[in-house]
């Protein structure tokens, strides 16, 4: 596989229009009120365990393996995330920075109803970075995928802890109460690379969070069913990833594309418009983002993106032996 070849395959159309069905979904929800709207963060997190997992393999024995990976992310996520922070400068900003800012808002209460609180999954997003590369690399195989099952597996314990302990529903904010969504995206790309040596046993093992948080309702309180969410959306990613007919999804392509945009934006162009209120905000407000999406995508991600696939170009990875489905 070229290298021309594996960079695009990180724009394939079924992936991107996933993106796009995620930010439309988390769209609908803050702008007119779409009850399961966040299931789009949820899928944004399996598909990033998907992606990025994926890239992380193919490239784990070849040359420049972190300077590749972290260059590209830096390019990728911190442009318009400094605008967004230099636009609204937050609270504790210094935090923000280093992407820690679960750490003043466990202190002084999670800022819900501050334009920069959609950060909170960038955050997550960026401490996965760093634990996985080195996972990755360092970790035999037979390891790294006990490794990451584990994660998948301690997830509902994490967040039963964070809900008992912790204030303000923190389980939602902080990255062990995560990992069955971005751990399970790991496995579905490890699965598709034939690192799964019983289908049986893994299948076995993806049911367990979900049925430990239906025992955990049932017994003690429902507050939450994301491992069931978690795992809806690795069948989704799943199928998207080897769907072949794609005509359906086209129309989530665009968003799908320049969704880091509308996504660290829809909130700040949302608030111009609050005082129409609902549905009406949201109806002057999509338009604008999405126009703000466009100008942001040629102008600063789209460019950047170019020159940092050419200054931290992949060496040609190894023939990968991939699963399909059965």
């Amino acid at each position: 596989m070229s290298t021309e070849r594996k960079d695009q395959s990180d724009r394939s159309e079924p992936l991107d229009a996933l993106r796009g069905l995620a930010i439309s979904l988390v769209i609908a929800r803050h702008y007119f009120g779409f009850k399961y709207g966040m299931l789009g963060v949820d899928l944004f997190f399996v598909l990033s365990g998907f992606l990025i997992g994926g890239i992380l393999l193919d490239s784990r024995e070849q040359p420049g393996y972190f300077s590749s990976f972290y260059g590209r992310r830096a390019f990728r996520i911190l442009p318009l995330y400094w605008l967004l922070l230099a636009l609204l400068p937050p609270d504790h900003w210094g935090y923000y920075l280093f992407f820690i800012q679960a750490i003043p808002w466990l202190e002084f209460g999670y800022p819900q109803s501050d334009l920069t609180f959609v950060t909170w999954t960038l955050a997550i997003e960026e401490q996965f970075y760093l634990i996985l590369p080195i996972l990755i690399y360092w970790l035999p195989r037979r390891w790294l995928i006990r490794t990451i099952w584990a994660g998948v597996l301690l997830a509902p314990v994490w967040r039963w802890l964070f809900h008992a302990y912790l204030p303000d529903h923190s389980w939602q904010f902080l990255l062990p109460g995560r990992l069955d969504e971005l751990f399970g995206g790991v496995l579905l790309a490890c699965f598709m690379r034939g690192y799964c040596r019983s289908r049986i046993v893994w299948l076995m093992l993806a049911c367990v969070p979900a049925l430990c948080d239906v025992a955990y309702a049932v017994m003690v309180e429902p507050f939450g069913f994301l491992s069931i969410a978690a795992s809806a959306c690795c069948a989704i990613v799943w199928l998207g990833a080897n769907m072949e007919r794609t005509e359906l999804l086209r129309p989530f392509v665009w968003p799908g594309r320049r969704c880091y945009s509308l996504y660290l934006f829809h909130m700040l162009v949302y608030d111009v418009f609050f005082d129409f209120g609902r549905p009406l905000a949201g109806c002057l407000a999509l338009p604008v983002v999405c126009l703000l999406a466009e100008i942001t995508w040629r102008t600063i991600e789209s460019p950047l993106i170019g020159y940092a696939r050419r200054r931290f170009a992949r060496a040609e990875p190894a023939t990968i032996r991939v699963v399909g489905v059965v």
